[in-house]
């Protein structure tokens, strides 16, 4: 074979493969531009454009530097009413906020009445000009961890132009997850990641491109829905004026009338008054656990505790606030040996069961009312879970160590809660009903805590310390008359 023949050769062999690598190119394009997370992001940039127009365009939007709302508003207490299961109680609370969005500044005050508890708080973000407010109990904390985006959250997500404005900052991140039909309309649904919290599916209204519901998932309390209601225009950015909120179906918040402000100064709603006490910052709420008798631990962390007691062969385990699983871990270091055979649920409300399930995948027998057995059985989901039930009182006892448990309902807070008294050590573990602060002064006594009083005095129990399910901090007796006698207290709700 001559060597002009072996080049030719070689110049068809390399053209051959340039043609070949060109088609598969194309291939690959043509496979990319049909590939489902492409045709998601694409559709997602398609919808997000049409719905950043409905909602005043991108030129009004980028000038929205602050925003400023307040509203009385109805909560339906799902899951959280005096009683397990329908129909939940109702009422009114007030709600203000303020946001600085260009520099991360943040206002909210709540008041109100609920489940036997009065407050009226307020906390600013500002940098290190970062304070939670208590006006009923005259002080005020310097936060020394202030976090922007967990703390402006809740409003940002049931305000749908700043929902736009995260959704054009973040739309990077952001998928159309396809169409769907509701109440007789036609939804594109694109979702959107936040800095904080899970992931929000976005529905805009095929017709006009606006948001009108909105979704997430919130373990473990299962699926929260936002309904987007009545829009109007202010200073050229569209807001709802109505909203709704469901929890599981089942509508928790209604607000009928949003008073709504946009690019005002928000300076005025920084200043602390100055009657307010000021108290040492509230400590970091770290996981951890702590030994308040020999062979009685504490343990917890981000306002969720469990009492852990050991008894001659076992423990037991009074709590369900979400965490069991980490606070059995925590107690396995001090207490390897011994397995847990009782789980005792103080009462039925939502932040209160979720242990549950942690508890059926021990084994653990778990202790409740009656009443709650739906709600609990629920929430061990699809482990089987061996329910004790208790009336008024229940022994547990072994060895030389004894803990009761009362029926201290019904209180201004639930119809039926337990609480545990361990008569040798002089300890007693609440839920809800002594909201004692990490540290600082007590502050004055709500329905809940006179109707907790009342019945201690009632039982004639001999304690010295109190521990309960949403602090780290061992409280006394005297904490306790502290709330009772503050000038502020309620008088209402005793039993």
């Amino acid at each position: 074979m001559s060597g002009t023949n072996i080049e030719v050769i070689e110049v068809k062999r390399r053209i051959t493969t340039v043609v070949a690598a060109v088609a598969l190119g194309a291939a690959g394009a043509l496979m990319a531009a049909d590939s489902l997370p492409l045709q998601a992001v694409n559709k997602a940039n398609e919808v997000i454009d049409a719905a950043i127009e409905a909602h005043g365009g991108a030129e009004a939007l980028a000038g929205l530097k602050t925003y400023v709302r307040e509203s009385d508003f109805k909560n339906y207490a799902v899951g959280q009413s005096l009683k397990p299961g329908k129909p939940w109680d109702e009422n009114i609370s007030q709600n203000f906020a303020a946001i600085d969005l260009e520099n991360e500044i943040f206002v909210a005050r709540n008041s109100g009445e609920t489940g036997g508890f009065t407050f009226n708080t307020a906390t600013i973000i500002n940098g290190e000009e970062s304070f939670q407010l208590n006006y009923r109990g005259q002080t005020v904390a310097p936060i020394a961890q202030p976090d922007y985006n967990t703390n402006a959250g809740p409003t940002v997500r049931v305000t749908p132009a700043l929902l736009m404005k995260q959704l054009m900052d973040r739309r990077h991140t952001s998928h159309w997850l396809g169409e769907v039909e509701a109440e007789g309309a036609r939804y594109d649904v694109v979702t959107l990641v936040m800095e904080v919290g899970p992931a929000l599916s976005m529905y805009f209204n095929q017709d006009n491109h606006r948001l009108e519901k909105m979704e997430r998932v919130l373990p473990p309390f299962g699926q929260v829905e936002y309904a987007f209601l009545d829009y109007e225009m202010v200073d050229g950015i569209a807001l709802s004026k109505r909203f709704k909120l469901y929890v599981n179906g089942d509508v928790n918040l209604v607000i009928d009338d949003i008073k709504q402000q946009v690019n005002v100064p928000i300076e005025p709603y920084l200043e602390v008054p100055a009657n307010l006490a000021m108290i040492p910052a509230a400590p970091p709420n770290d996981f951890g656990s702590n030994e308040i008798d020999e062979g009685v631990f504490l343990i917890g962390g981000n306002g969720a505790y469990g009492l852990f007691v050991e008894m001659d062969d076992h423990v037991v385990a009074i709590g369900g606030t979400q965490g069991v699983a980490q606070r059995i871990a925590e107690l396995r270091t001090h207490i390897p040996d011994k397995p847990i055979r009782y789980g005792v649920l103080t009462h039925h409300h939502s932040d209160h069961i979720p242990g549950t399930a942690d508890y059926a995948a021990e084994g653990v027998t778990v202790i409740t009312f009656r009443e709650n057995e739906e709600v609990v059985r629920a929430a061990a989901g699809a482990n089987e879970v061996e329910l004790q039930f208790v009336e008024e009182h229940l022994t547990l006892e072994a060895g030389d160590r004894r803990i009761e448990l009362y029926n201290i309902g019904p209180t201004p807070h639930v119809e039926n809660m337990l609480i545990a008294y361990l008569p040798e050590e002089g300890i007693i573990f609440e839920a809800d009903h002594f909201p004692q602060p990490p540290n600082g002064p007590m502050p004055p006594a709500v329905p809940a805590t006179i109707g907790f009083a009342a019945a201690l005095n009632k039982l004639d129990l001999d304690y010295d310390r109190i521990v309960g399910a949403h602090s780290p901090r061992v409280g006394s007796p005297a904490d306790l008359n502290a709330m009772l006698t503050h000038p502020m207290a309620s008088s209402a709700g005793s039993r």
